[in-house]
């Protein structure tokens, strides 16, 4: 499982060297389409906009990204140096592409808007969020040992305005890998190491463990968040989708895992249900 997205009413996701889109209905959770995309090598991240029509674009094999039709189409491409990390679109539908030492954001046929140079202290980004036009939110670290693991509030000048770090232990390592938007200007961050999906307030000053992944599962690879139904969708290393409702009160899924969004203050997310809640689960 490399990658997933979620957009009206619809889930893509994406595998290890497939040419293959899988959809599936955001409602029922039912398989929709295959979408074959023959230009479509090596797919490993996946982002979608809803501009005049819905898109998507992938990250195909190191060098180059794809903008497909909802019918699996090519209608534009453009190439990357290679040294890419993540991939993501802001509310403007821009794209916004991480590199370990700076962001680029570009329009949809590829041609850059800006580039924003991280600080110095921002050590190997790996995925970022426009949070609106003058402020990104970028998770640092790459999984390397050897650098800081954190997670930066940063404007388009390059200034820090606010970090979240954890103390690292041996057996608690902090690593934020793959980030997505909540809801209230919250931002839900996949903690690969500790194998659970957090959520941090605004202005990272406050965090709360959303969703603890049991062991069986792997840990998280990507998340994103369903708006409109309250769905935390979360990509494993076990190569499945789990589901999260945050929203429903009194629709319990299947199998229940160890969830206790409880803890959250509404303030924070007025989402959250005040009980253990359970995921579906999608296989790729």
């Amino acid at each position: 499982m490399n990658g997933l997205a979620v957009c009206d009413n619809r889930v893509f996701v994406i595998g290890i060297s497939s040419p293959t889109i899988e959809v599936f209905d955001a409602v029922s959770y039912g398989q929709l389409q295959t979408l074959t995309v023959g230009a479509m090598n090596d797919p490993w991240d996946i982002a979608a906009a809803r501009t005049t029509g819905l898109h998507l674009y992938v990250f195909d094999g190191p060098y180059q990204v794809l903008r497909l039709s909802l019918d699996g189409q090519v209608t534009t491409r453009w190439m990357l140096d290679g040294s890419q990390r993540g991939l993501s679109v802001s509310r403007r539908n821009s794209v916004v592409i991480t590199y370990r030492d700076r962001l680029d954001e570009l329009n949809s046929v590829g041609s850059i808007l800006r580039s924003i140079r991280l600080d110095r202290s921002v050590s190997d980004a790996g995925h970022s969020l426009s949070l609106d036009a003058e402020k990104f939110v970028v998770c640092h670290g790459s999984g390397l040992c050897s650098v800081s693991h954190v997670v930066c509030l940063v404007d388009s000048e390059s200034r820090i305005l606010n970090r979240y770090q954890e103390e690292s232990g041996e057996d608690s390592m902090y690593q934020p890998l793959h980030l997505a938007a909540a809801s209230h200007g919250c931002v839900l961050v996949a903690d690969v190491h500790n194998r659970r999906v957090q959520i941090l307030s605004e202005n990272l000053s406050q965090s709360y463990n959303l969703i603890s992944i049991g062991r069986q599962h792997g840990g998280p690879l990507r998340v994103c968040y369903d708006s409109p139904r309250g769905n935390v969708y979360i990509s494993t290393l076990n190569g499945k989708v789990l589901i999260y409702c945050i929203r429903t009160r009194n629709s319990l899924h299947t199998e229940c895992l160890d969830v206790h969004s409880g803890l959250i203050p509404e303030h924070l997310t007025d989402d959250c249900m005040d009980t253990d809640i359970t995921p579906e689960t999608m296989e790729e």
